[in-house]
């Protein structure tokens, strides 16, 4: 707070809406929760929109989008072959070959996901708040890459899932290990950061099980979501741990899932820095769902209420006011989108 925003107060007077387009490694801080001298957390004072540069305030022209949202959580991770082609039958989608090659980073492989119960219980509560005419819910088995890749610009996407963020690999300790280069300077490029962030959806386990290769998997990596038709897609909300995270480059951002939802086209970002426990997860967005439907506040305004009804049920909880439990969401996006 000292080093960073205390600096700027004198040109803050009467201001409340504040738009960050932040560098570094402040990419990674949620400024909500800093601490104020009296104890206070920003958030009880600002709303806060990021933006990716600038340039973002002068917003992006498109349609607005007449799709419903579609919502998806609790995926059935062991999901495998029979099971999965029954899904795709009742779901009227054809198997059929990615566009691009299906790359995964070598750590992929060590991955396993644990069942998410309380995202079932969260994808239901929204589905009730927005309504049948609004949205589409699928759950467990019908949690599918696939219905992400068949489905153009959804007003709203919701992914309530588990996230991953992977360290970058060394492929040079790798290849100096004896026997494997044929001297001690030979040197490869980092492994593609797009491939170490992602989301895990129904099959995300059984997937080093595919035969054929080049079919979805169920691990939606960021370069993956490149591929997605979110043009006119007005949010989306990944309602899982670290999908705020990635690899980041001073002057470039955050090479991860907020970069590739962004070029995918999504207007705005709902995402995490940190791990959230499942219920206190449930509530906010619950809150922020609610602010949404009432078309009264923009998303970055109908976060920050949902924040602060998150901290003070934390107080009546626990007694106390962590942010581990209310202050990991963000929202990056077009103001007012």
């Amino acid at each position: 707070y000292n080093m960073v925003f205390s600096p700027l107060l004198p040109s803050l007077e009467n201001v409340k809406m504040l738009f960050i387009a932040p560098d570094g490694n402040l990419n990674l801080i949620p400024f909500e929760v800093l601490n104020t001298p009296d104890g206070r957390y920003l958030i009880d004072d600002y709303t806060f929109n990021y933006l990716s540069s600038g340039r973002d305030l002068l917003g992006v022209s498109g349609r607005k989008t007449k799709g419903k949202a579609l919502l998806l959580g609790d995926p059935d991770f062991d999901l495998a072959g029979k099971g999965k082609a029954a899904e795709l039958r009742k779901l009227s989608i054809q198997p059929e070959k990615m566009d691009a090659p299906n790359q995964r980073s070598v750590d992929c492989r060590g991955l396993q996901f644990t069942p998410l119960d309380g995202t079932r219980e969260e994808v239901l509560a929204i589905g009730k708040i927005l309504g049948g005419q609004r949205s589409r819910s699928y759950l467990g088995s019908q949690a599918l890459e696939e219905l992400l890749f068949k489905t153009e610009s959804p007003s709203i996407l919701h992914l309530a899932t588990h996230g991953f963020f992977l360290d970058d690999v060394d492929f040079n300790a790798i290849m100096r290990r004896p026997g494997l280069a044929p001297d001690d300077d030979t040197e490869l490029s980092v492994e593609n950061p797009l491939l170490r962030s992602g989301l895990a959806l129904a099959g995300a386990n059984k997937a080093f099980q595919v035969t054929s290769q080049g079919y979805y998997d169920g691990l939606l990596t960021a370069e993956k979501i490149l591929g997605l038709r979110l043009r006119n897609t007005d949010l989306v909300v990944l309602s899982a741990c670290e999908t705020g995270l990635g690899e980041v480059w001073s002057g470039e951002g955050v090479y991860g899932l907020r970069r590739a939802f962004s070029q995918a086209g999504a207007k705005g970002i709902v995402m995490s820095m940190w791990s959230v426990p499942d219920q206190e997860t449930k509530e906010l967005m619950v809150y922020f769902y609610q602010n949404i439907a009432s078309g009264k506040t923009s998303p970055s305004q109908a976060l920050r209420q949902a924040a602060l009804n998150q901290k003070q049920t934390c107080r009546e909880r626990y007694g106390h006011t962590n942010p581990l439990f209310w202050g990991a969401f963000v929202y990056l996006g077009q103001p007012g989108s």
